[in-house]
């Protein structure tokens, strides 16, 4: 009966999920909404159904630990510091202020420390996924406002982190034990993170390569898996929390050569039981609760959209932005973060917070990131209050000099991706490093990566049709794309995404049968080679040499021969 109960409440869950999650995408809404109002209303529907809450909190904890991980292999030392000026200044100044400011509003509500620290941390949170999201629909990821949008979303997913380790020091009957508690815990954080630091990059990154080296999809998957969640539960068992331990797992892998490939298989499972943790969220919440929490849920509401979002337009405009710039950034971070609901999960796990202030949390997060695309269209049409006085500015701020040392040179453009670098590819690669061409290499061989690496050729491990090894290479921006994988079916939908990220890519494919030419020509491959095929046409050219003919002659008949094959494939065919 169990095993039916937890199939009914996944399948009922993923069907309403993905139900009002379209029905948010088709408002331009981000689909995070969708989810927790399907949690919603589905905890009402299923309200008489006796559901035990600890297998939606079994759901939930496999999307903390999921998300927590792959920010932790998004995170990158070398984008802090080359961020650093503006993370630093900027993210956390945003962050203190809002805390200070937060904390004080609701100690004046009444609430108790360790309630007002709470809410003041997941109020001052914004969402990364939301954030991006938002400005990718509006089409201003190149404009000026994203850089100091970026900077400080990147400080406070890294604040999330002594964020969440602060919480359960928070439970003590007095100030000093607080003291003590909160001691202890920022304690076995930092052994944790020396522990990881010494030991995880070393050993963690030789497993990975041993199990690549057996080229086992699947055992390199659940490899990850394995780590992701077994370092969160061997945390909790430390003393710390869930999410920090995945969070750290994420780290040891981010430095690594195989951290796209991690990403890119490690993206499909965050998903799916993201949904499930958004939607767990809606489901252990109650609506009508919220009635009673109303002015909680009100003052939050006020803090994230207008105090928060005025903080981060002035710190901002601190750091020498111009007042459109500041303003389209605050409004942009003017929202609750996805990692607001897992400090807020965990303050209600370890008593702090009651379901009355958890649900005017809830409440809270919903008005705001309806409230938050309001606010980003007030802010465009206020535009020309702003922007006619700037025009008379001239000289750059200190901030924009600063950027132009500081920040890093524009990614690779115009270059050759490689896939597969076997006897094909390497042909390839020879000729392309003889004539001096920009290239990239993609394969799935561990030691002949590291081996390209130390000859100062980029190479990247992973799969050919993994989006984030793809994107890891530039293929957004890339001339060619040369596609000499073994594998045909990865090597169509490895056209297939390569076409679908860049619609103007010169894509050649290479296929060894001669089935497989019209499939990857209908996936968008530019040219197919069919490699028996120029084989014998090769020893076509061989054969008429030695009865006479000119090359001339010879070419005519090669191509026409050529063109006459490929047409039978569909090559040719418009």
């Amino acid at each position: 009966m169990e095993r039916e109960v937890i199939f009914f409440v996944f399948l009922i869950v993923v069907a309403a999920a993905v139900l009002l999650g379209l029905v948010f995408a088709r408002l331009r809404q981000p689909v995070i909404m969708g989810y927790l109002v399907a949690g919603l209303l589905l905890g009402r529907l299923l309200e008489g159904q006796h559901i035990d809450p600890a297998i939606i909190q079994a759901f939930a904890d496999f999307g903390v630990s999921f998300l927590m991980f792959s920010l932790g292999v998004h995170f990158s030392f070398r984008e802090l510091i080359e961020l650093r000026r503006i993370v630093i200044r900027g993210g956390l100044l945003q962050i203190g202020l809002t805390l200070i400011a937060a904390f004080l509003i609701f100690r004046a509500l009444g609430l108790t420390t360790a309630q007002a620290f709470v809410l003041a941390e997941l109020s001052a949170i914004s969402s990364s996924v939301i954030g991006f999201t938002l400005m990718e629909l509006r089409g201003t990821l190149n404009q000026p406002a994203a850089r100091p949008t970026a900077s400080i979303l990147l400080a406070q997913d890294i604040a999330v982190v002594p964020l969440v380790a602060i919480i359960p020091a928070l439970v003590g009957s007095d100030t000093v034990n607080v003291v003590l508690s909160l001691g202890k815990s920022i304690t076995l954080a930092v052994v944790a993170l020396l522990t990881i630091a010494v030991l995880g990059v070393r050993i963690v990154p030789w497993l990975l390569f041993q199990i690549a080296r057996v080229g086992s999809r699947e055992l390199f998957l659940l490899a990850v898996v394995l780590l992701a969640i077994g370092t969160a539960v061997g945390s909790e068992w430390a003393g710390l929390s869930f999410a920090l331990g995945a969070f750290l797992a994420g780290i040891v892998v981010s430095e690594s050569e195989f951290s796209y490939q991690v990403l890119g298989g490690i993206l499909p499972l965050r998903d799916v039981f993201g949904v499930m943790f958004f939607a767990a969220l809606g489901l252990l919440a109650d609506p009508f609760a919220l009635l009673q929490s109303w002015p909680i849920a009100l003052a939050i509401l006020i803090v994230v959209t207008v105090i928060k979002g005025f903080l981060a337009a002035a710190v901002v405009a601190f750091l020498g932005y111009s007042p459109t710039v500041a303003i389209r950034s605050g409004a942009f971070l003017a929202q609750i973060g996805e990692f607001s609901f897992v400090l807020g999960l965990l303050g209600l796990q370890v008593g702090i917070l009651d379901h009355t202030l958890y649900n005017a949390m809830i409440g809270a997060a919903i008005a705001s990131l309806l409230l938050n695309t309001l606010l980003l269209t007030l802010t465009e049409r206020a535009r020309w209050l702003l922007e006619p006085p700037l025009r008379l500015v001239g000289r750059p701020t200190a901030l924009q000099e600063i950027d132009s040392a500081e920040f890093p040179s524009p990614p690779l453009r115009g270059h050759v991706v490689i896939a597969g670098y076997g006897r094909s590819g390497r042909e390839v690669g020879r000729v392309l490093q003889r004539r001096r061409f920009r290239f990239v290499v993609i394969d799935r061989d561990p030691v002949l990566v590291r081996d390209l690496r130390r000859l100062g050729i980029q190479a990247i491990y992973g799969d050919v049709a993994n989006e984030q090894v793809l994107l890891a290479a530039h293929i957004t921006s890339a001339r060619v794309f040369v596609v000499a994988v073994p594998d045909a079916f990865a090597a169509e939908a490895a056209v297939r995404l390569a076409r679908t990220l860049n619609p103007t890519l010169d894509i050649i494919a290479r296929a060894d049968r001669r089935a497989f030419v019209a499939r990857l020509v209908e996936a968008g491959a530019t040219e197919v080679v069919h490699p028996s095929f120029e084989a014998g046409l090769e020893m076509v050219r061989h054969t008429l040499h030695r009865f006479g003919m000119s090359m001339q002659e010879i070419q005519a008949i090669v191509a026409a021969r050529r063109i006459d094959y490929y047409e039978e494939q569909g090559h040719l065919s418009e």
